[in-house]
């Protein structure tokens, strides 16, 4: 399925796809590198929690949002 990158390098997730996975304005997902490849993962609100949980025990480093990513990859 083809999609176009707007000037915004925006792009609009078919409906299709939308549909399958219950995509909603405002859901959370992952977008992670495998190899040449971008994938786009939804995320479940649980996953989400733990990673913030885990994130409680770093609060006074002040986390960036790379160091949350990493945390959710198993990284920390």
């Amino acid at each position: 399925m083809l999609v176009k990158i707007s000037k915004g390098y925006q792009l609009t997730i078919p409906s299709e796809i939308r549909n399958k996975f219950g995509l909603k304005p405002g859901v959370d997902v992952s977008i992670s590198v495998k190899k040449n490849e971008i994938v786009i993962t939804p995320l479940e609100d649980v996953k989400i929690d733990a990673v913030y949980r885990r994130a409680d025990r770093f609060k006074p480093h002040n986390l960036s949002p790379e160091d949350l990513e990493k945390m959710e990859d198993g990284f920390y």
